[in-house]
């Protein structure tokens, strides 16, 4: 099974998308970031350069050119060649026929739907597997987000809150880390507290420090992020890309709240009859209380 995620929604894979899951792992790591924003670009790389590719995964147009090298290319050129060979073969490309087929928002409605494949494509697989087991078995999960994500972050801990017991939303400032201020605990399993981060480019200065917090504590760590964060795989390999750039004013964040809602799912779906349980006794509370 796949374990490096990617954001191509294809039959089959092209070669050097194949090439570069099987080298990740011993990559070093200015050429992994690289590798990984080429995983997470792959449909759209025939529009990049050696130097625009360098520029987006924050490395060196050389170590472009290294990777490209170990891979078996001569530059962008070559790959690009081979790219072209696949297309024609039908293996790359993404194809919709809408409404919208001569409006401008085309190109932003097919990037956001390949941002959705992306996403949806990552809950598959071993690390999707283990990911999913982490965030349901944790003895108490915390959630955190920043700035413009805050907000989907707190209310993604009130959804998953629904699907399993003891979730709370971990704000640095508001609560001074209080909630941190014990030992770090485990449950009779030995399953540790686990910490969600969601955050986006511009990068928080908290996260990467509340990341390593949290793993010098031995609580499990997952984070969900957009295509150019590059600092999380240094503290987890836990880790959901949405892809953010679609080509709206601002960032998109539809794959990003994507994610967090088939975490939920993901999460509840690992017990329904537990699930059925528990909003029933949820529903009827909400009902005491008038609140829908």
């Amino acid at each position: 099974m796949k374990e490096i995620f990617s954001s191509h929604p294809l039959a089959s894979q092209p070669r050097f998308v194949t090439q570069i899951e099987e080298l990740m792992p011993t990559l070093p790591r200015q050429e992994a970031k690289v590798a990984q924003f080429i995983l997470l670009n792959a449909g759209e790389l025939g529009f990049e350069t050696g130097a625009s590719i360098a520029m987006k995964a924050g490395t060196s147009e050389v170590t472009v050119s290294r990777l490209l090298s170990r891979l078996g290319y001569r530059g962008m050129p070559g790959l690009k060649r081979e790219m072209q060979a696949d297309q024609s073969a039908g293996q790359l490309g993404f194809a919709r026929s809408t409404t919208l087929d001569d409006d401008p928002l085309k190109d932003m409605l097919d990037a956001e739907v390949r941002a959705l494949i992306t996403v949806f494509e990552q809950f598959s697989g071993d690390r999707a597997a283990r990911l999913v087991e982490t965030v349901a078995e944790a003895r108490s999960v915390f959630v955190t987000g920043f700035q413009s994500v805050r907000g989907a972050a707190e209310d993604f801990s009130r959804r998953l809150a629904i699907a399993r017991d003891d979730v709370r939303f971990l704000a640095a400032h508001d609560s001074m880390l209080t909630e941190w201020v014990g030992a770090a605990q485990t449950d009779t399993d030995g399953k540790p507290d686990c910490l969600i981060v969601v955050d986006v480019v511009p990068y928080a200065r908290e996260a990467p420090v509340l990341c390593q917090m949290c793993r010098d504590a031995g609580r499990d760590l997952v984070v969900v992020s957009d295509e150019s964060c590059h600092w999380a795989q240094n503290h987890t390999d836990l880790i959901v890309h949405a892809p953010s750039r679609s080509g709206l004013l601002l960032e998109s964040t539809g794959a990003l709240v994507a994610a967090l809602n088939v975490l939920v799912h993901a999460v509840a779906e690992r017990d329904p009859k537990g699930m059925r349980e528990r909003l029933q006794r949820w529903q009827s509370m909400t009902r005491k209380v008038n609140l829908f």
